[in-house]
């Protein structure tokens, strides 16, 4: 298992300071962060467990640190009652194989009363429920989102400005959000050290949420115009494999098995748009907890909408929290016969997980995790890194977990 010891000083830190931010200049400047140490063990060896799709390549056959382990620090500058100014910078296992540190928010925030929030500049995105805390492993009770839902969702902020809106309704609170920006992030290919880059990829949309007693309740939808950038090589392979169809030498089927994935490659790189849809229910007090999210992607091609969903059950019992997890991803898929790959099956993103495991909150700011999942896999789509064609899709995974603020 590869050495993460780039969160060690978190860790450290954790141990010996509050868990409130540090501050400064008579409370108008705050630094905290937050971290998360963990490994990950992947019985089988036919592929690559990842977190999510900016993820390089996972554990196969062994463990790994690199999968959950993280760290993060946030530096606060309040100018006033109303303005303040906050910057956070994120270290996480990347689409480059690296811990490359990645500037997640600076924004300003213009809040004037509790009913009115304004920030603008590079700020998170929340498109589901915990969306844009997704890095922040202390403040939710799994060892990680689960995969089936976050997993392919990776865009966590964007380059504008969002407006949040708050008002009592009844006996609960009523708020919205709005969001407007592009997007600034990028995913690994398929192909061996292939990046693809969303940057200039344009966002808008929002979600309506009402909040009574421990019950908060969630509609949101999403619009995105996908824009991805590769690397000159992709296109070079892309021309290499449009001109190799034109030799006479090769067989009909043949040309057109290489004109079809030409076209396929041109695909993933035009320019698409896509709606997202979802529906979130939580609920949170005494000892019983729970969760559950449907949600629903559209793309143009219908192969490939997407619909996805999972719900938690927890319960504390003093210190520790148990809890069961049921998630899925479903798309119908392409047959790869019609790809031109002499192949049975489907390409898509469809698997489900039984996910069973406990968090022990054995101090105020630190978590010891664990977690067991079992994941029967269709189709691997890009949630899987390098997996055999003759794999028969079922996985094994185990995970421990300390997660730290400070």
């Amino acid at each position: 298992m590869r050495c993460t010891g780039f969160a060690f000083f978190g860790l450290a830190f954790a141990l010996i300071a509050p868990a409130q931010a540090a501050r400064f200049l008579d409370d108008r400047v705050s630094v905290n962060g937050f971290g998360t140490l963990g490994a990950v063990y992947n019985h089988h060896n036919d592929a690559e467990y990842i977190r999510d799709i900016t993820q390089e390549k996972g554990p196969v056959g062994g463990w790994s640190g690199d999968v959950d382990s993280r760290l993060g620090l946030q530096l606060g500058w309040r100018f006033d009652t109303e303005f303040d100014l906050v910057v956070q910078g994120v270290s996480r296992y990347n689409q480059r194989g690296n811990y490359e540190p990645q500037l997640t928010w600076a924004f300003l925030r213009y809040a004037p009363d509790p009913g009115l929030q304004l920030r603008v500049g590079r700020v998170g995105l929340d498109t589901y429920m915990l969306a844009d805390s997704r890095d922040v492993g202390y403040s939710y009770l799994w060892m990680r989102p689960p995969v089936d839902y976050y997993g392919i969702r990776h865009l966590t902020h964007l380059d504008g400005v969002d407006l949040v809106l708050r008002r009592p309704l009844g006996t609960g609170l009523l708020w919205g959000k709005l969001y407007v920006g592009l997007a600034d992030e990028r995913i690994a290919g398929e192909a061996e050290g292939l990046i693809l880059d969303a940057a200039g990829s344009r966002i808008h949309g929002g979600h309506i949420n009402y909040e009574q007693g421990g019950w908060r309740l969630q509609l949101g939808a999403t619009e995105l115009r996908y824009r991805f950038s590769a690397p000159s090589g992709y296109h070079a392979e892309i021309r290499e494999l449009e001109n190799l169809a034109q030799s006479p030498f090769l067989s009909a089927e043949m040309r057109s098995a290489l004109l079809i994935t030409a076209a396929l490659m041109r695909d993933i790189v035009k320019p698409v748009n896509v709606r997202l849809s979802s529906v979130g229910v939580a609920y949170d007090q005494g000892p019983f907890q729970a969760q559950a999210m449907l949600g629903y992607t559209n793309r143009p091609e219908k192969e490939f909408d997407t619909t996805s969903a999972f719900a938690t059950v927890g319960y504390r019992l003093r210190q520790v929290t148990p809890y069961i997890t049921l998630s899925l991803s479903h798309t119908d898929g392409v047959r790869l016969r019609d790809l031109g790959l002499p192949l049975e099956g489907t390409f898509g993103v469809t698997q489900r997980t039984l996910s069973l495991g406990a968090r022990y909150d054995f101090a105020t700011n630190l978590a010891a995790k664990t977690q067991f999942d079992l994941v029967d896999v269709r189709q691997t789509g890009l949630l899987w890194r390098r997996a055999d064609p003759s794999w028969q899709g079922t996985a094994t995974i185990f995970s421990l977990g300390l997660d730290f603020i400070f």
